[in-house]
């Protein structure tokens, strides 16, 4: 628990509720800021379904005092609004399931604590409000009005209330019964020939101590002349019960009268139904102690959605801080649950959602509000959150590896958004929520309808839904090989079925890059600029022909390395996006590229040799694949290549060829042999490695009186230095090397003088065609701020490399868990998207994290945790399989010598006193089913490492002298 006293007078900070309502719950996103009382927003599904009108974080700050919730008491002739006003007696307490605030006036002798949480396992979404009033003085009479200022009616969009929600009113209604407020439109507002009936909407329950009291839906009664909201004059002066319910925003709260002894329980809820009888059973199962009791359901609910993470160290902060990480982690990549299916074993990915909040008001996020809930997200930021599954979920195997593959292109691109997964019967695509919705409404219960749903999918195919979205980013393909090493760790006996068993399709965006010469154009200003890369035609599909995955990993080779700069260093980004940095969105005019892709690429390639030379298997590939292919030759030409991939993405030809071994690894030697020089002659153009590299086009040929030209010739112009190459050379290199990188990155303006990693160096020498980046403020956003995704990922690169003192000196300023509250401005265990940096002009920001949580970032603390505790290559496969144990623990992190950790379902206990860098114990004991075992070779052999890795339940202690 995070405990921030007098919080309204602390830096603002937004965060939200984790939004998962298990299995047979449905989910509803809510919102909070560390002002009033907390929630500034909440809904159901996307902004479009707000209860609680969403705005973005400079707004939400200002309006939740004035729409939000508020408690106003009338005690022994006193009026009192908590939480209205910062005082020094209030108290915001942040959990991983809940969020409350507290507060005590000592004058009245009255105490308030108000709770939160998301309604936990049913059938209705709400957002539960827990209200208790502790009287500290003797029995006497009270008067409470506890609620919500504002609720939106259900079929209200966001961007239609917010530019005409004056005329909306005349549409609104509410419908007052003896325990529940429902809150509708009379009728669809579109100014079409087709108008619809409303039979949804939003509800409001309320009781104390169980017991029904008026519900108050007009503000009027409430407020009276104060528009503002802030006094509740009518309240004060006393009111009657004759309320308007129409042609205005309504409100909702509860009012009691009489006696306080101890305490009074105000038990509200706030959500969405389509039923009124829905409502109705739900607001008679609210009898005083109902939401305490689902607090605690929630709170086991969330607790053992990331069971699977347990450490015991020293640092209890320390352990906590990476439970708070695979939490966020999974809200964004989702937490797999195994079907079975007509295919074989799928994954199905719950709770996971696109991130989006206040802080990042630009993406429209979906939390899908349905049983078995699971959203859409980015290729890449799902691709990231799903890296490190196979450490924690023993039942995924390579199932994320095929998902991911299935979304290659022919042309080594991808789509943007990954929609999640549908099933097919008989001609009809579901999801598992819509399913059991059907046959729970249909009178079966729970169980019934879950043991149909599993059949249902059992005789199923699957379908992998996604969309192209927005374009193709340089940057994608680069953490499909984080899938495959991860897998490798922990299933090294399995590489050979996971490279060639599996036939998968590619998907076909409904678009192709354009050639060089209609994307190229002289601009009014004489510079030759690269715009409109991309072509539009039909809608998305699926290919006919299915090759392996080593056909994929084929396909990704050969494009990206067919797209090196015309330098033959960077690969370009040629497609209208940039790579990771989305805030150089310039780059790509500029005929930039990024050393970070070649550098991956080249990991890639490196490992695809190595396991090709192993298995030497003939692989089957498209027909125009396989023949640019063939055309690989040393020191090839730029225009050459260009030529080659061109032609290539104009054939659309589906037959297979079979390409032997032979050829492949010979290609494969002169593509890699052609990334070593290109990575090793980017070494040399600074003293920190480039990561960006633009060009000017010193001579091109006209196409014809249009704009368009085809370039000639170019001149590398800007050479950007920014941590993402560094960090992933680190992946790379020898560990001497590694020492210097890292030394002279301290010694660069990479490095704050906060003691935390830039994403930059200074920008205001490059020109505001880089993109908005350059316009940004320094220490802000992308630019030149610590932006954890990116440091993290530097974090980890210092592991990979083996500077382990050096990466524990350097968590010790860039973990958040290790930071000073008051100046990081919210809950520690809670990860940033970007930390502001010395550089930015605010100096009251410096130091301090903004948009919350739900980032890459958490990616890279997982893997970190997992080098940490369970090494590098934990499981091996010298003839028979082998479990490793060679962690890399500080003597800092022992607790009275003592280390433990959970691995699947087995313990696994570190004893040391000292630095425990990657090296063997001396000694193992193995408790299984009652016997102990002991074992002196420093590993644990095929028996024990297979049931370890099947789920059994083991206790290992491993000792280290």
């Amino acid at each position: 628990m995070i405990k921030i006293k007098n919080y309204q007078l602390k830096k603002p900070f937004i965060s939200f509720l984790p939004g998962i309502a298990g299995l047979f719950g449905k989910p509803l996103w809510s919102f909070y800021a560390n002002r009033g009382q907390l929630i500034t927003s909440f809904g159901y599904g996307d902004k479009n379904r707000a209860i609680l009108e969403f705005y973005p974080a400079n707004s939400a700050y200002m309006y939740e005092r004035v729409i939000g919730f508020k408690t106003f008491i009338k005690i022994d002739g006193k009026y009192y609004s908590f939480f209205n006003k910062a005082n020094e007696h209030q108290t915001l307490f942040i959990e991983r399931d809940k969020v409350a605030i507290e507060e005590l006036n000592h004058e009245l002798g009255i105490k308030v604590k108000i709770t939160y949480f998301t309604l936990p396992n049913y059938k209705i979404g709400a957002l539960s409000r827990l209200v208790e009033i502790t009287n500290l003085k003797e029995n006497r009479e009270i008067e409470i009005l506890d609620g919500l200022t504002q609720i939106l009616p259900s079929g209200i969009d966001y961007g239609g209330y917010k530019a005409v929600g004056n005329l909306l009113q005349s549409w609104m209604d509410v419908l007052i019964k003896k325990d529940f407020a429902f809150y509708k439109l009379r009728g669809s507002t579109d100014d079409s020939t087709i108008v619809k009936d409303v039979v949804d909407g939003n509800f409001f329950i309320s009781k104390v101590n169980g017991k029904v009291c008026p519900l108050i839906v007009d503000s009027k009664k409430i407020f009276k002349h104060d528009t503002n909201f802030q006094t509740a004059h009518g309240f004060i002066e006393g009111f009657d019960l004759n309320q308007v319910t129409v042609n205005q925003v309504p409100s909702g709260f509860v009012w009691f009268r009489g006696e306080i002894k101890d305490k009074l329980i105000v038990e509200s809820l706030y959500g969405y139904a389509n039923d009124l009888n829905a409502i109705s059973e739900l607001a008679q199962l609210v009898d005083g102690n109902f939401l305490t009791k689902k607090s605690i359901e929630n709170e086991k609910l969330i607790n053992e959605t990331i069971e699977e993470l347990d450490v015991e160290t020293n640092v209890p902060i320390l352990d906590q801080y990476f439970k708070q990480n695979l939490l966020d982690n999974l809200l964004r990549g989702g937490k797999p649950y195994l079907f079975k299916t007509k295919e074989g074993e799928i994954n199905y990915h719950l709770f996971s959602r696109k991130h989006g909040d206040p802080e990042r008001d630009y993406n429209f996020f979906y939390l899908e509000p349905n049983y078995f809930s699971q959203g859409n997200g980015n290729f890449r930021d799902v691709l990231q959150n799903r890296r490190n599954d196979n450490f924690f979920y023993p039942d995924l195997k390579e199932f994320n590896i095929i998902h991911f593959a299935s979304f290659i292109q022919k042309d080594g691109y991808n789509p943007l958004s990954i929609e999640g997964i549908k099933f097919l019967l008989d001609e009809e695509k579901y999801s598992p929520g819509e399913r059991v919705e059907k046959y729970l409404n249909q009178g079966l219960s729970q169980e019934e309808a879950f043991n149909k749903l599993k059949a249902d999918i059992y005789q199923s195919t699957v379908s992998f839904e996604a969309n192209f979205g927005e374009g193709f980013w340089g940057d994608h393909f680069t953490y499909f090989y984080d899938l495959i090493e991860n897998y490798l760790r922990v299933y090294p006996d399995k590489e050979k079925e996971m490279l060639f068993s599996k036939k998968i399709p590619y998907f076909q965006s409904p678009v192709r890059v354009k050639p060089r010469n209609e994307k190229t154009f002289l601009e009014k200003d004489g510079k030759i600029r690269q715009h409109h890369a991309l072509l539009h035609f039909e809608s998305s599909k699926w290919s006919e022909v299915k090759v392996n995955v080593a056909s994929k990993i084929l396909t990704l080779i050969l494009n990206k390395y067919y797209l090196l700069d015309n330098k033959g260093l960077g690969v370009m980004y040629e497609a209208d996006k940039p790579g990771w940095n989305d805030a150089l969105n310039g780059l790509p005019a500029l005929f930039g590229s990024g050393i970070s892709e070649t550098i991956e690429i080249y990991r890639l390639t490196s490992y695809f040799l190595k396991a090709l030379n192993k298995y030497k298997k003939d692989i089957f590939v498209i027909a125009p694949l396989g023949k640019m292919l063939e055309e690989v030759k040393v020191n090839q030409k730029f225009e050459s290549r260009m030529v080659l991939i061109e032609e290539y993405r104009l054939k659309t030809e589906e037959n297979l060829m079979s390409l032997p071994s032979e050829l492949i690894l010979e290609k494969l030697e002169i593509i890699k042999k052609e990334l070593e020089k290109a990575i090793n002659t980017a070494k040399n153009l600074n003293d920190i490695i480039p990561t960006y590299l633009t060009y000017e086009v010193i001579e091109y040929k006209k196409k014809d009186s249009s704009r368009s030209v085809t370039p000639l010739k170019y001149q590398l112009k800007d050479k950007l230095i920014f941590l993402e190459a560094p960090a992933r050379l680190l992946k790379i290199i020898e560990r001497d090397e590694a020492e210097e990188l890292y030394e002279k990155v301290k010694k660069s303006d990479l490095y704050d003088a906060l003691k935390m990693y830039k994403t930059s160096g200074d920008l205001n020498k490059y020109s505001h065609e880089l993109g908005r980046i350059r316009m940004f403020t320094k220490g802000w956003l992308e630019r030149e701020s610590n932006f954890l995704h990116m440091t993290y990922k530097y974090l980890f690169g210092l592991l990979k490399a083996g500077l382990y003192q050096q990466f524990y000196q350097e968590i010790k300023t860039n973990f958040t868990c290790f930071m000073d509250i008051n100046v990081y401005g919210r809950s520690i265990l809670e990860n940033s998207s970007f930390i502001a940096t010395s550089n930015n002009p605010d100096s009251k920001n410096h130091g301090r994290g903004f948009v919350a949580r739900l980032s890459g970032s958490t990616a890279e603390a997982l893997s970190i945790y997992t080098y940490l505790f369970f090494g590098e290559r934990p499981f091996r496969y010298i003839d028979e399989l082998e479990m490793h144990f060679e962690p890399i623990i500080s003597k800092t992190l022992f607790k009275d010598g003592k280390v433990k950790v959970r691995f699947y379902n087995s313990y696994v206990s570190y004893f040391g006193d000292r630095d425990i860098f990657k090296e063997a114990p001396n000694k193992i004991t193995i408790k299984y089913k009652g016997e102990i075992y002991e074992v002196m070779d420093g590993y644990i052999k095929e028996k024990f490492a297979t049931l370890v890795r099947s789920g059994e339940k083991l206790e290992i202690n491993v000792y280290f002298k």
